[in-house]
């Protein structure tokens, strides 16, 4: 066979312990508290006491009710003295950094209209990156692939990549890290968890409280964190999603709460409570859970939110949430009733005041914290970093170190660099499919459940462009989505599961397979007599023994982002292979769940498993 295009050299360097320098730009006349204002006496957290003697209780609650901007305006802020905002799509022409900006700073402006001038908390789910941002955020790997890398000094530095982005547009407040040790993968979110083990949510925790958080909360390339979610969302009975855990206290204390007591020891600033039960009992309405543990025994201070409405979610009273320890109710839908609610619980007497001033005492303590009395308002500073190719370069470093090789027969990888390929697969050209969930939308930039239609993803790059960037276009034979071609001698064919969030992900164990015509894709290349390189983008282990038996090479990629060159640059051997599992794999259906140490422990391939070139 003749020689097809030039090699590509990778352009992205090794980055770890290269720290990223500060963000600069631009300081605006309007980043600075306006003189004069009422939270002039908000200067250290020895001042709240006195605000909240000066404080009402529409006031003081209006502090506690997270709304959204599809349901509340500026003017809603300004009239219900609302004490944040988060968004869960915002809708317009929003493709900027300037405009998200702008968006945030109107409902800034309106906070600091009020009589008490408190500025608003403005947060988001960026789980992955600023993934819901309209222009070009880099897109990272998902937690499952940062497990793989055993790195967290990386994964701190993609925490900043993120800090960074949000940054850029206003928001100084993350949803994120999910830190949850996923015991059984049919839970739909078990792609939010590092692994199966303890020992990986004590390796990234920290690294990523800290890489959001940084030294400094309130600098213009910082937002505060938030540790998710409290406690054991990943102990779920059959991986059902918001189910309930049948768990006893010491595995909580062993396996599912060191990660949140690391977060803690890294100062940060808010913990989500979990929208499911410990041994029946619902998190969000859990005394023993969010006062008793994690506030009185684990010495938090920081803000411990609800869930996405989790309060009407888990058919919970806001008196029993409130009672628990709630501090700040996330309400997209029904904040105008929640406020209204809560407000007559403590005015009844049926809340006591108390436990109002200690769930107030802590929001404020959280702005202070982030700087938000002294700069309420967004800064550009870092509006240059947005989709950098710095950026770019550690995510696709992250996409490289997640890379698990499950199968290497006869050495087929590395492949030549110069030599043809046919690649082939419904996930070699969908950028989308290769990010999951939390991308742009909740369950994916794909066309929703709702038949809503796809939303691109600016800037990235697909698995089949990045296999093209390295070796040339010459090199490529692309075969579309189930094409077949004879033009190559090697095949790599790209399949996986399609993006999904939380409890849609939720699957019986049989259903975790590869649907039928992407088996008989990798079957008709491999009958076909064709070295065949399996990639698999999925959010989990799947049952996939009789493809890996059918393929040369077979690699996890788990969900990767937009840099799809990544995957591209291991496989032509510009870098090798470092990513070991943090989930067992199940050879047969009867093994799920499956976690190590089990009786019996017997996996296709084992937690920490991982071949090297």
């Amino acid at each position: 066979m003749t020689a097809c295009g030039g090699m590509h050299e990778p352009t992205g360097i090794e980055m770890v312990g290269q720290p990223m320098t500060a963000c600069s730009g631009p300081v605006t006349a309007t980043e600075r508290r306006p003189p004069g204002a009422w939270n002039v006496l908000l200067r250290t957290e020895a001042d709240i006491p006195l605000a909240l003697a000066a404080m009402t209780i529409p006031e003081k609650v209006g502090q506690m009710v997270q709304a959204d901007v599809s349901t509340a305006s500026r003017e809603d802020v300004r009239e219900y003295r609302l004490g944040s905002i988060t968004s869960t799509v915002p809708e317009g022409d929003l493709g900027t950094t300037a405009a998200w900006r702008e968006l945030f700073d109107g409902y800034q402006s309106a906070a600091l209209q009020t009589r008490t001038a408190i500025p608003v908390a403005v947060g988001i789910d960026a789980v992955h990156g600023h993934a819901y941002f309209d222009g070009e955020s880099v897109i990272l790997p998902h937690n499952i692939g940062l497990g793989a890398t055993r790195n967290p000094a990386l994964v701190g530095q993609l925490a900043r990549v993120t800090a960074r982005e949000l940054s850029a547009t206003g928001i100084r407040w993350t949803f994120s890290p999910t830190i949850a040790v996923a015991r059984d993968i049919r839970w739909g979110r078990t792609y939010e968890s590092f692994g199966e083990d303890v020992e990986l949510q004590r390796m990234f925790a920290s690294a990523l409280v800290r890489g959001y958080q940084g030294r400094d909360p309130s600098a213009d390339d910082a937002v505060g964190a938030t540790a998710k979610h409290f406690i054991a969302d990943g102990a779920t009975n059959d991986g059902v999603d918001r189910g309930d855990a049948t768990v006893s206290d010491a595995d909580i204390r062993s396996m599912h709460l060191p990660g949140f007591v690391d977060a803690i020891d890294s100062g940060v600033i808010s913990i989500m409570a979990s929208f499911s039960s410990v041994n029946g009992e619902k998190v969000h309405g859990s005394r023993r859970l969010l006062t008793d543990l994690l506030k009185t025994e684990l010495g938090f201070d920081g803000v411990v939110i609800t869930d996405w409405e989790g309060v009407e979610m888990a058919g919970l009273t806001y008196r029993q949430s409130l009672a628990a320890g709630i501090d700040m109710f996330m309400l997209v839908k029904s904040w105008k009733s929640g406020l209204a609610e809560m407000i007559r619980l403590v005015e009844t007497g049926e809340v006591p005041m108390a436990r109002i001033d200690d769930a107030v005492t802590r929001i404020l303590r959280m702005k202070l914290r982030l700087g938000l009395f002294e700069r309420p308002f967004s800064s550009a500073a870092c509006a240059d970093a947005m989709g950098s190719q710095a950026h770019r370069d550690l995510a696709r470093q992250a996409v490289r170190e997640s890379l698990v090789l499950l199968k290497n027969e006869g050495g087929v990888l590395p492949l030549s660099r110069t030599r043809k390929v046919t690649v082939v697969g419904s996930h070699a050209d969908d950028v989308a499919y290769q990010s999951g969930g939390w991308t742009k939308k909740w369950q994916g930039a794909q066309r929703d459940l709702y038949g809503h239609a796809a939303r691109p993803i600016e800037g990235a790059t697909s698995i089949v462009d990045g296999i093209r960037q390295v070796i040339g276009d010459d090199c490529v034979v692309d075969a579309g989505v189930d094409g077949f071609s004879d033009a190559a001698d090697t095949v790599i064919v790209v399949v996986g599961e399609t993006p999904y969030a939380e409890g849609v992900g939720d699957r019986a164990a049989e259903q975790l397979v590869l649907d039928e015509g992407q088996r008989e894709l990798i079957a008709r290349y491999h009958d076909a007599g064709k070295r065949v390189v399996t990639v698999l983008i999925s959010g989990r282990p799947l049952l996939v023994a009789e493809q890996v038996e059918q393929s040369a090479a077979f690699v996890a990629a788990w969900l990767p982002g937009s840099e799809g060159r990544g995957i591209a640059e291991v496989l032509f051997g510009h870098y090798g292979f470092k990513g070991k599992l943090g989930f067992s794999w199940p050879r047969a259906v009867e093994q799920i769940p499956i976690n190590v140490g089990d009786p019996d422990y017997d996996p296709l391939f084992e937690y920490g498993f991982g071949l090297t070139y």
